[in-house]
């Protein structure tokens, strides 16, 4: 009897671990780029994450958005073939593929680079500080040249800036009327690039930073910075 228990507690345990081991080291399921390193260059993009399905399907994106479908396989010896329905032809060797510590490490050469990339599993998709900019924004300052011009440009204090969904911006309440434009956030730093629709477009390039309901915009091409709070309705 001593003898069957030992031995059942044994199949058990290697059956556990084989099936912890086989879990581990399946490429399927959601998983979060922690890094990208080319040539000693930390190439990380913010938010990026990559969705590896049982049908042989993919999907890829940055925080909310998805915006790569495809398919993947891999082969016996462990090498990654990665193909995009909509994007261009990838011409490089497929990636090598191991599994350490729980994490997916792909390595690959891309014309004369080594390439490293480290993912993890995750349950949820990421949120990038980029998705939290969308909303409604009310003017609190604003400074050009370390002199506040807010009476100037906000004298009647509901200026508003509404960054929409479509990647479109409305600033409401300017004393020269509503402006309309076009915005664009970067996806390896905390960049806001904004091009006004006018004959003479106007374009204003910003390093931003986000505090709970507190948005502070520092103009990379001028001597300029505005801060705003996230409001829920339209000032009149």
């Amino acid at each position: 009897m001593k003898y069957f228990l030992t031995l059942v507690l044994t199949i058990l345990l290697f059956s556990c671990n084989e099936k912890n081991t086989h879990q581990n080291d399946n490429i399927e399921g959601l998983w979060l780029v922690k890094k990208v390193n080319m040539d000693n260059q930390d190439l990380t993009p913010i938010a990026k994450w990559m969705r590896f399905n049982a049908d042989s399907t993919l999907s890829s994106g940055n925080g909310w958005l998805q915006h790569t479908v495809g398919s993947w396989s891999v082969s016996a010896s462990n090498e990654l073939s990665l193909t995009n329905t909509y994007g261009i032809k990838d011409n490089a060797e497929p990636f090598k593929v191991k599994f350490l510590n729980g994490k997916m490490i792909w390595n690959r050469v891309e014309e004369g680079n080594p390439i490293e990339v480290v993912l993890e599993r995750t349950d949820k998709l990421p949120t990038s500080e980029a998705n939290k900019l969308y909303g409604l924004w009310k003017f609190n300052s604003i400074t050009e040249d370390d002199k506040d011009v807010s009476e100037t440009l906000n004298p009647s204090k509901n200026a508003m800036l509404f960054l929409r969904w479509d990647n479109t911006y409305e600033l409401r309440n300017y004393p020269k009327g509503i402006k309309y434009g076009i915005f664009k956030t970067h996806g390896h730093r905390l960049q806001l690039d904004m091009v006004s629709y006018s004959k003479k477009p106007e374009f204003q390039f910003y390093n931003y930073n986000l505090k709970d309901t507190t948005l502070v915009l520092k103009s990379t091409n001028s001597k300029k910075e505005v801060k705003l709070t996230r409001i829920h309705q339209f000032l009149q």
